[in-house]
């Protein structure tokens, strides 16, 4: 049941890859521009009413952010919690265990805190977002395939 269950997550943080790589990237100008916006045209440049709709984005409305973060700080603090206490009962160095647990966490909130840094801080911290989003798929899959090798490729 757990692998199943762990198998589970690894195609959902698949499909949470995509969709992130999808709409935001990880690159800081693709960043900057969803959660910013971004215009079509310099001053002066005529474009039609299709090619500015195909191209312009809006920024990201605070409600929207305040939606996305409540319900990922909610799901994803339980899976954290699910996660890491499965970590806690494998063979792993207590060293390892402590670092995966605080690298995981401040991974988490650093991806759905930067966001609104990007916003209402500096655009700048679209480089924190492309960070702690990759570092926190790394230590989910790290969390998830940890428990699998101790069930299934250890005795």
């Amino acid at each position: 049941l757990i692998t199943l269950g762990m198998f589970g997550l690894l195609l959902g943080l698949g499909s949470a890859v995509a969709l992130t790589l999808l709409r935001t990237g990880v690159r800081v100008a693709s960043v900057q521009t969803y959660y910013l916006g971004s215009s079509a045209t310099t001053p002066g440049e005529q474009i039609s009413d299709l090619d500015q709709s195909l191209v312009i984005t809006q920024p990201r409305p605070v409600a929207e952010l305040a939606e996305v973060t409540h319900l990922h700080l909610m799901g994803g603090s339980l899976l954290l919690f699910l996660l890491c206490h499965l970590l806690s009962v494998c063979d792993v160095d207590d060293r390892l265990r402590a670092g995966l647990y605080a690298i995981s966490f401040c991974s988490f909130l650093a991806t759905f805190g930067s966001p609104w840094l990007i916003v209402f801080v500096a655009p700048g911290f679209a480089h924190l977002y492309g960070a702690a989003i990759i570092t926190l798929i790394v230590s989910l899959t790290v969390l998830c395939l940890i428990p699998l090798r101790e069930m299934w490729w250890t005795k």
